[in-house]
């Protein structure tokens, strides 16, 4: 499993310490975001430690992807404080997992 945070290196090691079981990558510069088209249109966010700045947030997605690099399932959030619920991503990978 990965996440993808549009957060600093700095502030991803941070945060991969609260996370156990995920692997966090950094995005600062939203190439991966982009790449998957979920950057929010309108969101901006705070920048830590920078007062007045803003960045760009994600619109939060999980994608399954298969081990061929197919993306076989998308749930999106549109309130960008929300993260896909468990147990719908859990009930996404046992028929994909049944179907391999």
């Amino acid at each position: 499993m990965l996440a993808i945070s549009p957060d600093t290196v700095e502030e991803t090691a941070g945060l991969q310490r609260k996370v156990a079981g995920v692997r966090l990558l950094a995005d600062p510069e939203l190439q991966v975001i982009d790449a998957y088209g979920v950057r929010h249109p309108n969101g901006l966010a705070a920048t830590p430690g920078k007062r007045g700045i803003r960045r760009p947030l994600a619109i939060p997605t999980t994608f399954l992807i298969d081990a061929d690099g197919v993306v076989r399932w998308i749930d999106q959030a549109e309130d960008y404080r929300v993260r896909s619920d468990a147990a719908r991503v859990l009930g996404a990978i046992g028929p994909l997992l049944a179907g391999a």
